[in-house]
């Protein structure tokens, strides 16, 4: 196996890399969706009796973030969506890591206490420290639709039978910019049910984009979608780089196995 079909292999891991991401986040906000109101009793109450379930939702949220920007760097790499997208999913994993840490912290704090002989200060304490966690989820909504916008006009830009895709990336990023500032504006329960509806849609989005992504990128394939349409970029002379890497690659195992030997002759000859 050469050096280049190794690489053809990372890449696809981390095309795939965003489904696994997509199952991983659902299944650490199912285990633990919070306390059903945001008061200070609510909150103690909720983490004291649920705290196992918030350490468990903070580990899968950490892997997540790694997998989640690590596809999102194979996507920029693949589909030449520059930096936005490795942006986006870098912020959007960063806020979602600040609110469940201050969940988590609540889980750790208040775990298998009785909320009925805490202090009354420590209401006010928790209620400060879930409302930050969920201040910055909040502010995830938005750059996760940045996210979106940037791999959607990618796979717009694309040649790709595929680019109804694209418009459907499209249409969610206006849904989601309009669910962050309802969300941000309002109070209510519903705001919130709006909240995770959009959550959801966006962990569609990124299962879907990386199964697609994934199925262009297995080994066998010609290129990506995204790299189809720039085949110059390959070209050097009239030559095309890419296939001339694999025999790089073994020139420079070559070259290396040379200078070994002309060092064993030299060292001969001296002695």
């Amino acid at each position: 196996m050469n050096c280049l079909s190794k690489l053809q292999q990372l890449r696809s891991l981390g095309a795939a890399a965003g489904a696994v991401f997509a199952i991983v986040a659902l299944f650490a906000f199912l285990i633990a969706p919070g306390p059903s109101s945001g008061n200070g009793i609510g909150v103690v109450d909720y983490f004291s009796a649920h705290s196992s379930a918030a350490l468990l939702q903070a580990t899968l949220v950490g892997l997540s973030a790694v997998l989640f920007i690590w596809f999102a760097e194979t996507f920029a790499e693949q589909m030449s969506s520059g930096s936005v997208a490795v942006v986006g999913a870098a912020v959007t994993a960063a806020l979602y890591l600040i609110a469940v840490g201050c969940w988590e912290e609540l889980g750790e704090t208040y775990g298998g206490t009785d909320p009925t002989s805490l202090p009354s200060e420590n209401y006010g304490d928790a209620h400060v420290l879930y409302s930050a966690g969920a201040a910055a989820a909040h502010m995830a909504g938005f750059t996760a639709a940045a996210f979106v916008g940037a791999t959607a006009a990618a796979i717009l830009g694309a040649p790709t039978r595929s680019r109804w895709l694209g418009w459907v990336g499209a249409g969610l990023t206006v849904v989601q910019l309009i669910a962050a500032e309802i969300v941000l504006a309002s109070q209510s329960r519903w705001s919130d049910l709006i909240g995770n509806i959009v959550l959801i849609a966006f962990l569609t989005w990124v299962f879907a984009i990386s199964a697609w992504l994934a199925l262009a990128t297995r080994p066998g394939e010609e290129a990506a979608p995204g790299r189809r349409g720039a085949e110059s970029r390959h070209t050097n002379n009239g030559v095309d780089t890419r296939e001339a890497r694999p025999r790089r690659c073994a020139s420079l195992a070559s070259d290396d196995a040379s200078a070994h030997s002309a060092s064993d002759y030299d060292l001969m000859s001296k002695t």
